[in-house]
């Protein structure tokens, strides 16, 4: 009988480009680009991390996102997001959390999530 890890993470290296979307349960950390939507389930525990001189282009949605690299597209953290100093959103944030490194760019709208937003 196999057993579940729960503390898994998957890691996608700066070497590496996806075309697609990509749905993960644990932790996702983002090293290359993406073009597609990155989705975990908002009642997980998923983390994503966008690591610094990574790219994704198109929506994101997990319950605590930490971005250090660039986004095109919305963003939907149902539990927190982390924006570090060299962060570039160009993209609308949905959050219920949030926190901002001095140096964070932001190039879309900010909307508070409360706890019965389905959209999350």
């Amino acid at each position: 009988m196999a057993t579940r890890n729960t503390s898994s993470a998957s890691l996608l290296e700066n070497d590496l480009e996806i075309v697609g979307d990509i749905s993960f349960q644990n932790n996702l950390y983002i090293h290359g680009k993406v073009n597609g939507n990155i989705v975990a389930p908002p009642s997980s525990q998923a983390t994503l991390y966008i690591q610094e001189d990574s790219e994704v282009s198109g929506e994101v949605r997990s319950p605590v996102v930490i971005i250090a690299g660039k986004i095109s597209g919305d963003i939907f953290a149902s539990r927190r997001i982390s924006l570090k100093s060299t962060a570039q959103v160009s993209g609308n944030i949905h959050y219920v959390q949030m926190q901002i490194d001095e140096g964070a760019e932001i190039n879309g709208s900010l909307t508070y999530l409360n706890g019965n937003n389905p959209q999350a």
